[in-house]
């Protein structure tokens, strides 16, 4: 009657004895997967691919699994080469007065000049009239596919400018995903995982030195 209890007591102080139907199976050696990122942080490269074509998505959805700080890594580099070509492009067609004509007509110049023509007016850069004007003349170039050099001098030259820019660069627009890909790894080990480790370093001796 006592042996059932018995046996049970000499098993728990030698694993070895129990029943290996009873024992956890694990596999000691079995890839660990790596963490998951942040719901916030899928979601948003979710929303990300939502504005993408359909055949960038093959170099962006492995990043919905990939860590966080991939993920950060990637939004970065997608800035900067946007940043980068617009500023540098702008201030080239803004020093040597030169506009491409081939290329300073069209749905994403209009549209560059109605975005660019609200922020500067909206900083005080501009006025509304200057802003009203690149918006008139864009226009009328769509309609008359005239030459872009006859676009006026101040305020209305450098919303044009910015705008022919924002266009180029929207057209840039796959190189810049594959190179961010590319690049994301490689920043991600150089900057943004340093980055990471003294922010929660400093958080960290915060706590401490508050408790």
């Amino acid at each position: 009657m006592f042996r059932p209890t018995l046996l049970l007591g000499r098993a728990t102080r030698n694993p070895s004895l129990i029943p290996l139907r009873r024992r956890p199976l694990s596999r000691p050696y079995a890839a660990r997967q790596s963490p998951t990122p942040p719901p916030a942080s899928s979601e948003r490269i979710v929303r990300f691919n939502r504005r993408l074509p359909r055949f960038l998505h093959k170099y962006t959805n492995a990043l919905g699994n990939a860590p966080i700080t991939h993920i950060t890594s990637f939004l970065i580099l997608h800035e900067i080469t946007a940043i980068i070509p617009l500023l540098g492009l702008a201030a080239t067609f803004h020093y040597t007065h030169w506009l491409p004509s081939w290329f300073a007509e069209g749905a994403w110049v209009l549209q560059g000049v109605e975005r660019f023509g609200k922020y500067f007016k909206r900083k005080g850069w501009i006025r509304s009239e200057e802003a009203a004007e690149a918006e008139r003349e864009v226009q009328e170039d769509l309609r008359r596919r005239d030459r872009a050099w006859n676009i006026g001098e101040g305020g209305t030259r450098v919303v044009v400018e910015f705008a022919t820019a924002y266009a180029i660069t929207k057209m840039l627009l796959p190189a810049r995903i594959i190179f961010s890909v590319w690049g994301t790894p490689w920043f991600a080990r150089i900057a943004v995982a340093p980055v990471m480790g003294a922010v929660k370093r400093v958080l960290g001796r915060g706590k401490a030195s508050a408790k």
